[in-house]
């Protein structure tokens, strides 16, 4: 089948969830027979891999633009001339009232309830909340990538959804080298957090926990921020321990991962974390937040710590650091992405057998 996915910046970035599943995913729905179309912004890289193809589309620039101008643009593009449409996230998902119109099959993967995140003021919350609505009435299929997210569209909307996680990364250790070292690390042991600096993910809580350590640990804050007042806040409460190196990917991150001392992550709101999922496939002492969507990651594996708790954090730093070792197993039951990519296959092929409705059907309306 020919599919198009639509809602990210593209391939290769690492930028944000949803990049980093595309990256691992389209390469497996590849090798199970499909044409991977990505619709990306205009600075995307090319794929290299073929039957995955990269589809540069432009957007008006803007926090509350660019996603959904460039789903909007990569819509119209692909309407008619692919066998499924694959939108990504609750925003891009609004225009499953589009592909319903024109009787596109359409699967819709909701990666987090993005109108709870703290970057959106009131009214892009309300526009998320519209969004979800025109979802769960227009979408040929729902995806979902955490029980939570199951449960809440169950009872919120008694809509079934399919559950089909983000998958186990497949990782490489590497030992230190030049980049941990241009850090000025040497044989320092430290602490890494790895996401968006974005008011949810707890960065703060995290830096504050940390400057009541007494330890000769480092902390390490790999990601940019989305709000740059945001980061600037982050700075001016970060001590001169706390070292900020922006966002990285491919050898640079994997160096980050494989010789951290502990993976944090503090998070209020989460979908399924991809960060955190690569720091259990490293096999690093994690500490996490108990919200259930970390919790059911992780399970019994990592330190849990109270959420917005500033104090039960350092505390679990201090106990985390107090015990360093090897590298933890990996858990095998976890599904592998060649498991998830199979999931959404078949997804793909419900959706192309069933019959489409057009908008006016759903209510009981006949032309």
């Amino acid at each position: 089948m020919k599919i198009a996915m639509i809602g990210s910046r593209g391939l290769g970035t690492s930028y944000g969830g949803i990049e980093r599943v595309l990256d691992a995913v389209s390469p497996e729905l590849v090798a199970l027979g499909h044409q991977i179309d990505v619709f990306a912004a205009t600075t995307a890289s090319p794929s290299n891999v073929d039957g995955l193809n990269v589809i540069r589309v432009p957007s008006i620039n803007g926090k509350h633009t660019e996603t959904i101008t460039r789903s909007m643009a990569s819509v119209a593009r692909a309407i008619g001339h692919y066998d499924v449409v694959h939108l990504h996230a609750i925003g891009p998902g609004i225009l499953s009232g589009a592909t319903r119109l024109f009787r596109q099959p359409t699967v819709v993967t909701i990666h987090g309830l993005d109108q709870r995140r703290d970057k959106w003021g009131g009214a892009a919350k309300s526009c998320l909340s519209l969004a979800e609505n025109v979802i769960v009435n227009c979408a040929d299929q729902v995806t979902v990538v955490s029980e939570e997210l199951r449960r809440y569209f169950l009872e919120r909307h008694d809509l079934r959804t399919s559950f089909i996680p983000n998958g186990l990364p497949v990782v490489t250790r590497l030992p230190r080298g030049p980049f941990i070292d241009s850090l000025g690390l040497g044989d320092r042991r430290y602490i890494l957090f790895a996401s968006r600096l974005t008011p949810e993910k707890g960065c703060h809580d995290l830096i504050e926990a940390y400057s009541a350590l007494a330890t000769d640990a480092v902390l390490v804050v790999a990601g940019t921020a989305t709000q740059p007042e945001y980061e600037a806040h982050l700075r001016s409460i970060a001590g001169p321990e706390v070292i900020f190196v922006g966002h990285r990917s491919g050898a640079e991150l994997q160096e980050l991962y494989s010789n951290a001392a502990v993976f944090v992550l503090p998070s209020y709101l989460e979908g399924m974390s991809m960060a955190l999922l690569e720091a259990m496939a490293y096999g690093l002492p994690i500490i996490t937040s108990d919200i259930p969507e970390n919790i059911r990651v992780v399970g019994n594996s990592a330190v849990q710590f109270e959420t917005r708790n500033v104090a039960a954090l350092s505390a679990a730093l201090t106990q985390t650091l107090s015990h360093s070792g090897e590298p933890r197993a990996v858990p095998h039951s976890w599904p592998t992405w060649s498991r998830v990519a199979r999931d959404y296959s078949n997804a793909y092929k419900r959706v192309v057998r069933r019959p489409v409705a057009v908008a006016g059907e759903l209510y009981g309306q006949t032309s």
